[in-house]
């Protein structure tokens, strides 16, 4: 009897080997699980994988929206909030190490976890302005606005790309929402004593220009517009 005690070893560690083993194979397993329906075989393969690779923002995704599904919407929030703030911390990295197309892609990688993400989408407005895509730009601002209308600085982008296509109404209102939201925008003020000068308006103009100064005294924007209206300081 002795002899079978060792066979029934082997025989236990390959049973154990025989399954999933590496975080992608758990979620691999998840995926199939969950393609069959078996939603609580699934999520208790995500779980696995997530113990074993607590930082992969896909696996958090997935254990989220598959408690969004169930209707439990705190943990859903959750996952799905760590996932998405995971992805625009490396984008983060990436746009401070000079490399816009992996910051581009992790800006996306956000969207795809959480389209409502105002961050991510002002980050992508700001990539498309400086590549020259102003309507792609201002469509993300607007989704950004639209995302959260109490976050001040969606207003201030939309309201300088509106600047640029000369419209005014549009720009006076994100501006002037801007500075309801967040009194000390000096992209706000700025914008508007932009808009005044483009209006013929100098006094409204300086008027902005020096709130802008009460804010920030060594504005060299404002100052050498106020200067260049003939105005003091």
């Amino acid at each position: 009897m002795r002899f079978l005690f060792p066979y029934f070893g082997i025989l236990v560690l390959a049973a154990c080997g025989s399954g999933p083993q590496t975080p992608e194979e758990h979620t691999r397993k998840g995926d199939q699980l969950l393609a069959k329906g078996d939603t609580a075989g699934a999520q208790a393969a995500y779980r696995v994988a997530l113990g074993q690779d607590s930082l992969n923002p896909d696996l958090l995704a997935k254990l989220g929206r598959i408690y969004a599904g169930q209707g439990k919407s705190q943990p859903a929030d959750i996952y799905l909030r760590r996932a998405s703030d995971l992805t625009f911390r490396q984008a983060q990295n990436a746009l401070q190490a000079g490399d816009p197309a992996m910051a581009r892609e992790a800006l996306e990688h956000t969207l795809a976890i959480n389209p409502y993400h105002p961050l991510a989408l002002l980050r992508l407005g700001d990539m498309a302005l400086e590549q020259g895509e102003e309507d792609r730009a201002l469509g993300y601002f607007e989704q950004a606005i639209a995302a959260n209308p109490e976050y001040a600085e969606g207003y201030a982008k939309a309201g300088k790309v509106y600047l640029r296509r000369q419209r005014y109404e549009d720009a006076r209102s994100a501006f002037e929402r801007c500075i309801e939201l967040n009194i000390n925008s000096i992209d706000a003020y700025l914008g508007l004593g932009e808009m005044h000068l483009s209006q013929q308006n100098p006094g409204a103009a300086a008027e902005n220009y020096r709130k802008v100064l009460l804010i920030d005294p060594r504005s060299a924007v404002a100052k050498a517009a106020l200067a260049n209206l003939g105005e003091h300081p």
